[in-house]
């Protein structure tokens, strides 16, 4: 896609018109018009300002830039590289220190990353109970998969519309080709309308996620963190997922297992 149709396609996004963005950028709102008609070939300064303006984070700033011919800004490294260390490092002191409860690091697409011996082990007693898994490391997936997380979910519909409407959300802001590919494979695995069409009703602050697994019934919730000063695709995208009991049963049931996750890794590649 060129520069400006891309420019284009995320001021309208943003609810923008050129006027405004040209303000937020400091440039001519006829020039703005003339990069987005592919009139004027736009600067690397000029489309880092308007990637400000519009908010853009690491991957899709980068990706304006290539279009136009220009070098991306942003690095994009890999977890396992050298240079990311101290990242994974701050990641397995997260994990590690929200034992014994359940904690996982995934990516901007819901992909499981890294899992402390909790997750891992919870993850385990549903394979044995159930078999295994369907060849994914992507939790919305297993979430909705009748082979995967599903038959395990007590309060399913509610946190499938949950799901959806993040992802919906997600991709109004953002539209990522891998999350509508996600949202495509949603589609052939549940009835996404009618989740969508049902409004979700809880007695609760928060949403829980209420399970039964081994004859035992676990309520947790759940936060998502994201590193505040990344200068890297990859780090910008990470996001960590910590679970915590929202009663006493669930609490005892993970501080009474807490021996038997024992630490091999805490953040074992899942």
């Amino acid at each position: 896609m060129e520069p400006g149709e891309l420019l284009s396609d995320w001021r309208k996004t943003r609810r923008l018109s050129q006027l405004e963005l040209a303000g937020r950028a400091a440039v001519s709102s006829r020039h703005l018009s003339f990069v987005e008609t592919g009139r004027a070939r736009p600067s690397a300064g000029l489309l880092r300002r308007l990637a400000a303006a519009l908010d853009l984070n690491c991957r899709d700033t980068n990706q304006l830039l290539v279009a136009a011919g220009h070098a991306p800004v942003y690095g994009e490294t890999r977890l396992d590289e050298p240079a990311m260390a101290p990242v994974r490092e701050a990641l397995e002191v997260m994990l590690d220190n929200h034992l014994p409860y359940p904690a996982g690091v995934l990516d901007a697409h819901w992909n499981l990353l890294l899992a402390n011996p909790a997750l891992q082990g919870l993850i385990q007693a549903m394979v044995a109970e159930g078999g295994p898994l369907p060849a994914t490391g992507n939790l919305v997936e297993l979430v909705f998969h009748p082979e995967g997380f599903k038959p395990f979910i007590l309060n399913w519909e509610l946190v499938a519309s949950a799901l959806l409407r993040r992802l919906r959300r997600d991709l109004d802001l953002r539209p990522d080709p891998q999350l509508q590919r996600l949202y495509r494979r949603l589609e052939d695995l549940a009835d996404v309308p009618a989740l969508l069409g049902a409004t979700p009703v809880s007695v609760e602050p928060m949403l829980t996620l209420q399970m039964m697994v081994g004859g035992q019934r676990l309520t947790t919730f759940s936060t998502l963190a994201s590193f505040g000063t990344a200068m890297d695709v990859i780090m910008e995208e990470l996001r960590i997922e910590h679970y915590f009991p929202a009663d006493d049963a669930t609490r005892a049931f993970f501080e009474a297992a807490g021996g038997r996750f024992h630490r091999a890794d805490a953040a074992e590649p899942v």
